[in-house]
């Protein structure tokens, strides 16, 4: 437990509080000998070195600077070369290294796989929280639904927009993973006390804004952290996991705030989404360890400069960072996800289907309640009740979708099928969704028992989480020199179609349906585009390696 506290965002500032006489390392206690394992670097060359002492390789340090000179007698770019001086490349002390993540424990490991579910959860769970609130916001600040909904939409596109910054900072040897996550949740669980005290609307909408661009980092890099700690043989079966987290925070989300709206007002919502999150902020704050190795090895090489008094320890990951222009930056984390998105024809298809099924989720804060409150009369609990049906489905896929990767798909990969093989597992998803949305439209009426279009939201996770499952693998297989860029693409392109739904998909319910049939005519809409959609993964189930094949940017 001491390892997991002292590579902690808490145990970290002890640690640089007290310097380094509070929770240490084992290369900062009397006795210890920088092992032999590092290399010296001079330009683009690693010499590995042979011996390594505590007073520095004198050894390799004199063949690097010998080096140096045959150089700086003969190259053509002696004046640059002569700059350079030798740097010793700060790696793992060997393949059983106990601070390399992938050395830990299984216990360890899904330990911090169930912090991460627990961050994500924290977050997620804020974006509709205050739904079932929405008619006393109407009446508080004399506005029409669609304003109301507005602080969702925002909030939404928000988490969208900020894996495009929270994804490249978390990259950074210098930051790494914790010094996002954490004070981005103490400013999440703060942020909520302005929410619940608001005097006006104008206030709601901004507050909400700058609340869900500080919830996205779980959104940004929890699949990078997971994936830091788990070999890529079981790192889907991680990802699946995971994914039923952020499942599981908008659908107890109305739950919870049918329960505070009903019992004290929409405003305790937000006391109740503080408290949540606060408490998961004190519980990560001292056991959430640092996983990015990049960071990991940052902080052992500034260890060692420390120890011996020698500057020249650094990684390999600082020199790359220390190499990029700020134009560089702002090209890979801005404009090049756009350019991946728009110009990879099963990259664009693909993050159309996930939206589609992202915004019609987000739509169902308006239809559940023209269902279940309208028709069968339900109370604001109730109403939260009956998105339970969702959460059930969801964890249902994720066993099925794991089971199907297990016995399945991995030896098929492993035997060296294509990426386009996972597609197989999408055919018997993706007619799911059509089929569970007519089923939800045309049994939302008082003749047919309420528990059958709560049966049906639960079918469409059935076969949207096992779609959503096999897109971002079939990405991640298929884009893994460029998968940040694709994922916060994907992020982008899907948040925006969920935060603009819920301001239509009222209108759109009620206006293309009829008195017995509220929601039957929209939901056969919306149908009918997700047959459309069951194409894309036939198509590139039979094309895809094609469209890989003239790709600059996939495997």
């Amino acid at each position: 437990m001491l390892d997991i506290i002292r590579a902690s965002f808490g145990g970290e500032i002890i640690h640089l509080l007290s310097g380094g006489r509070l929770l240490q390392y084992p290369d900062q206690q009397p006795g210890f000998i920088v092992p032999s394992t590092f290399g010296v670097q001079v330009a683009d060359d690693v010499v590995q070195l042979s011996t390594l002492s505590r007073n520095g390789p004198e050894a390799a340090l004199k063949l690097a600077e010998d080096k140096l000179d045959f150089e700086r007698d003969y190259s053509s770019s002696s004046s640059a070369a002569s700059t350079l001086a030798p740097s010793y490349i700060v790696d793992w002390y060997g393949p059983d290294d106990p601070e390399n993540p992938r050395n830990w424990s299984d216990r360890k490991k899904l330990f911090i796989l169930a912090e991460i579910c627990i961050l994500t959860f924290s977050v997620y769970i804020g974006s509709a929280m205050y739904t079932p609130g929405v008619e006393q916001i109407m009446e508080e600040f004399h506005v029409g639904s669609v304003v109301a909904l507005l602080p969702l939409a925002v909030y939404v596109a928000a988490y969208g927009i900020g894996p495009m910054i929270f994804a490249p900072l978390s990259e950074a040897p210098l930051i790494g993973r914790n010094w996002v996550y954490i004070p981005s949740l103490l400013l999440f669980a703060v942020l909520q006390i302005p929410t619940a005290l608001v005097k006006n609307i104008g206030g709601f909408i901004a507050v909400r804004a700058i609340t869900g661009f500080v919830s996205s980092p779980p959104l940004a890099n929890g699949g990078a952290s997971i994936g830091d700690v788990l070999s890529m043989n079981n790192l889907s079966y991680g990802l699946a996991l995971w994914s039923v987290s952020a499942v599981l925070g908008p659908v107890m989300g109305p739950f919870l705030g049918s329960v505070f709206a009903q019992i004290k007002g929409w405003r305790w919502t937000f006391w109740c989404l503080s408290w949540i999150s606060g408490l998961a902020f004190v519980v990560l704050l001292f056991f959430l360890p640092e996983t990015s190795e990049a960071t990991i090895l940052q902080r052992r090489a500034r260890r060692l400069r420390k120890l011996t008094g020698d500057i020249r320890y650094t990684t390999k990951a600082e020199q790359e960072y220390a190499n990029l222009t700020v134009r560089e930056v702002a090209y890979e984390s801005f404009i090049r996800p756009f350019i991946i998105t728009f110009t990879e024809p099963g990259v664009f298809f693909l993050n159309s289907y996930t939206a589609l099924i992202y915004a019609v989720m987000y739509s169902w804060f308006e239809a559940f309640p023209l269902v279940f409150v309208g028709i069968h009369r339900f109370n604001l609990i109730q109403t939260g009740l009956s998105y339970f049906g969702i959460m059930i489905g969801a964890t249902v896929a994720a066993i099925a979708f794991c089971s199907a990767m297990y016995f399945y798909l991995a030896p098929r990969l492993q035997r060296g099928a294509p990426p386009e093989t996972i597609f197989r597992i999408a055919l018997f998803a993706a007619p799911i969704l059509p089929v569970s949305l007519l089923l939800f439209g045309w049994s939302s009426t008082a003749s047919v028992h309420w528990i059958v279009p709560i049966i049906a939201s639960g079918l469409f996770l059935l076969g949207g989480y096992t779609v959503f499952q096999v897109v971002f693998n079939y990405l991640g297989m298929s884009y893994p020199r460029f998968l940040a860029s694709v994922f916060a693409g994907n992020d982008l392109f899907r948040s925006c179609f969920a935060a603009a739904f819920p301001l239509f998909a009222k209108a759109m319910f009620v206006n293309l349906g009829e008195e017995r049939f509220p929601v039957a005519w929209g939901s056969t809409l919306l149908a009918g585009i997700a047959l459309l959609m069951v194409l894309i993964p036939v198509v590139l189930l039979v094309l895809g390696h094609r469209l890989r094949s003239g790709s600059k940017y996939a495997n």
